[in-house]
């Protein structure tokens, strides 16, 4: 069975970067775990958005998600990130991680995708995905098609909340950028990566 590990710096991360490609993982049969290093908490009430993350994570099926109890902007890349991730690595014992890409403006972003990669230097699969605070040098080289659970994605990500007109404006740029990377792709819709490390075995 195959073993996935999501990481994500906020609340709704990993939704906005990979929940269609997750979806997928599930109904492949494989094992999916999230990790969401903080709460939000700088921009939200990080009670209900703890809520959301369990709402989003039943919605996708997944087998297991996790807060690393780190502090909303203040995440780095050094030791105590590394060390949060290290420990559910050990833990679920991933084939394949997916995380953020470090070209992006939000610096927790950026240095979740550090912490990762050096927590994960044993794994032999690492995929970074987009978000919108992404820079336009994100260059993807691996696209998930992700027409049969793009509903399910756009789902995920209502959960966080309606309410807000940035968070409204947010979800339209997610869904845009599906269009996107699927004209890229040469599909309906898509998800797009950027490779940390990946070892091919056929």
């Amino acid at each position: 069975m195959v073993t996935i590990l999501a990481v994500g710096a906020h609340p709704d991360d990993i939704e906005a970067g990979c929940a269609g490609t997750l979806a997928l993982h599930k109904s492949s049969g494989a094992e999916v775990y999230l990790l969401v290093l903080s709460k939000g908490e700088a921009s939200g009430d990080p009670q209900v958005k703890t809520l959301a993350c369990e709402k989003s994570a039943e919605l996708l099926g997944v087998d297991g998600l996790f807060f690393g109890g780190l502090k909303d902007t203040k995440i780095d890349d050094g030791i105590e990130t590394i060390l949060v991730i290290e420990q559910i690595i050990d833990r679920v014992d991933p084939d394949m991680v997916y995380t953020h890409t470090f070209k992006d403006v939000h610096r927790d972003h950026r240095n979740t995708a550090y912490a990762t990669l050096s927590a994960a230097r044993r794994c032999k699969r690492i995929l970074m995905y987009e978000t919108p605070n992404t820079l336009r040098e994100f260059f993807p080289q691996v696209f998930t098609d992700i027409e049969k659970t793009f509903e399910t994605k756009k789902k995920a990500l209502r959960i966080f909340g309606r309410e807000s007109e940035r968070f409204w404006l947010a979800a339209h740029a997610v869904e845009g950028l599906a269009v996107f990377r699927g004209f890229q792709a040469g599909v309906r819709v898509a998800e797009a990566f950027e490779v940390g490390r990946f070892v091919f075995a056929p």
